[in-house]
């Protein structure tokens, strides 16, 4: 044992426990720390970065989000009262991304390559052609 005093800033914290770094008040850090580097997780992005929109990177991911946004049309359509309509919205959205896995080859096909492109196109297209029969076929009922 030591018969140095123990300073109150040195004392070290459990690990378990801490989810930041104890540093000393009188620490000589550099600037970089100081204007917004996280000593655990590294530096911060610049703002412009965070804000950024990311656009497709392939022609899939295009194809994507025109399929997203007929889902969604479909999906409102649905909600406001006319379920049909909505469900062949939807229905359709599913066989625009068929097309889309069938044209495209497996490098530009982005998020609709999911898996094997035969399994893809079958599981997508017969669910969209499903969804189109029913809501042409389900008989109106008595309210």
């Amino acid at each position: 044992m030591s018969d140095e005093p123990v300073d109150a800033t040195e004392a070290v914290a459990d690990p378990a426990d801490a989810t930041e770094p104890i540093l000393p008040e009188d620490a000589d850090l550099p600037d970089d720390v100081v204007a917004g580097v996280d000593a655990v997780r590294g530096p911060l992005p610049p703002l412009r970065d965070i804000a950024r929109v990311k656009q497709p990177s392939t022609i899939g991911g295009a194809v994507y989000l025109v399929v997203l946004v007929l889902a969604l049309v479909g999906i409102g359509i649905a909600a406001t009262g006319n379920w049909r309509l909505g469900v062949s919205w939807l229905g359709s959205s599913l066989l625009v991304a068929t097309a889309g896995r069938l044209l495209l080859p497996g490098d530009d096909a982005g998020m609709l390559g999911v898996r094997r492109r035969r399994f893809d196109t079958l599981l997508v297209g017969s669910v969209g052609i499903v969804l189109i029969v029913l809501a042409i076929t389900i008989p109106d009922q008595p309210v």
